[in-house]
């Protein structure tokens, strides 16, 4: 049994929620910092497609909201937060040692991939575990949707490695 399965759907709506907010940071974050043109591109691109995936996860709250677990989200919030800083983005110590030195464009690719290669697996699993076809539906495209980021992703790294830069 896994953790997921304790989860109402509007909780692991509310958790998906927290970890698009906190993507688009971290994506922000790092392309201020890029060195490249094309790190700065693609970063500003995958904050704003998060943004997008928020207002999509907000239309399907109502939806979940009448019997969910949690009545109290001053209580559920705090969990979810630590979810989306430990579950899926690097900590803010491997963030910092990644932007560091010679190549860090692509050791910061290496840690978005990662997330997003991680949130398309609690995706995925979120469909398979969804108990209604909206819910599979909309977990079944936000997981695509990551996958897309994570392939986008690794194919700028190979371009960038190309470059040299």
């Amino acid at each position: 049994m896994t953790v997921m399965e304790h989860f109402s759907g509007f909780e692991v709506i509310r958790a998906a929620m927290e970890v698009e907010k906190k993507g688009h940071q971290f994506y922000l974050a790092v392309a201020v910092r890029a060195k490249s043109e094309t790190a700065r591109e693609i970063f500003s691109w995958l904050a704003q497609d998060e943004v997008g995936h928020l207002k999509t996860l907000e239309k399907l709250v109502p939806k979940y909201e009448e019997g969910a677990f949690w009545a109290d989200e001053e209580v559920f919030l705090p969990y979810l937060r630590r979810f989306a800083e430990s579950e899926i983005f690097p900590s803010a110590e491997r963030l910092e040692a990644a932007l560091q030195g010679e190549n860090s464009d692509l050791r910061v690719l290496d840690l978005a991939i990662e997330a997003e290669e991680r949130f398309a697996a609690y995706f995925h699993q979120a469909a398979r575990q969804a108990r209604t076809a909206d819910g599979r539906e909309a977990f079944t495209w936000l997981a695509a949707e990551e996958d897309h980021h994570a392939a986008v992703l690794k194919e700028r790294k190979a371009k960038l490695q190309g470059t040299g830069r």
